[in-house]
């Protein structure tokens, strides 16, 4: 940022975790006439007068979207659940407490085992290897990013659980896509990533060059896909 300002940059796009830990900077760009842009922000003062717009997705709504999903795909049925959670932090924590907002009040959805997992495919299967050893009768894992449950999805076929263990994944990641349309993951949500580059430019654009006023709070709708929409993504994010 310091850099940047020094160089005297027409605006500046900053991905942070928190928009308070980079006060000075945002105050010191404002003084030097250079807009800020934030984008992908998991914690925002929306009262923070230092930066033109926050751009990107809702981490919690995504996550109550796809634990809607769940509630709905499954209705009454007994659902024994397993979770796979990434890194403890803002990201997991608005992701994962927004989905068990998805399948509060839903009584037949137990949830029997929640372990961190790194967001990563390696500690995926390894967790995974674990609470099949413990649970070997739940029937769904969900985990707050693709990458995670497709490690858990190896553990699953080793085992030969794939008839009887739904997986539902975060991220619309290509590889979990695949998994969907080759009939071993369940679902996942897409949450706009590869647009939110796009309304980056559109903001910068429309307030630097245009001079137009542009929201303080742009969010891509997420979007929840299974076999049954997944003909419908466009394949252009993974380009």
């Amino acid at each position: 940022m310091e850099s940047m300002i020094q160089q005297g940059v027409d605006a500046i796009a900053l991905a942070t975790e928190s928009d308070n830990s980079m006060l000075p900077y945002l105050r010191a760009a404002a003084e030097a006439d250079i807009p800020v842009f934030l984008f992908n922000m998991t914690e925002l003062d929306k009262d923070n007068i230092y930066y033109v717009s926050s751009i990107g997705y809702d981490q919690y709504n995504a996550g109550l979207e796809i634990g809607k999903y769940v509630a709905e795909h499954y209705g009454d049925k007994d659902v024994k659940l397993a979770i796979l959670e990434g890194y403890a932090g803002i990201v997991n924590t608005m992701r994962i407490d927004g989905f068990k907002e998805g399948i509060q009040g839903r009584d037949n959805i137990q949830i029997v085992a929640s372990q961190t997992a790194d967001w990563t495919r390696e500690k995926g299967q390894s967790v995974t290897e674990s609470i099949l050893t413990s649970n070997p009768d739940i029937n769904l894992i969900f985990g707050d990013y693709d990458e995670m449950v497709l490690g858990g999805l190896v553990s699953i076929k080793e085992r030969g659980l794939l008839d009887q263990i739904d997986t539902i994944g975060y991220g619309c990641t290509k590889d979990g896509v695949a998994a969907i349309e080759n009939n071993e993951m369940t679902a996942t949500i897409d949450v706009g990533e590869y647009g939110t580059g796009i309304d980056i430019i559109d903001a910068v654009n429309d307030f630097c060059i245009e001079g137009k006023n542009v929201e303080k709070v742009i969010n891509r709708p997420s979007k929840v896909y299974d076999k049954n929409n997944i003909g419908e993504l466009d394949r252009v994010i993974f380009e």
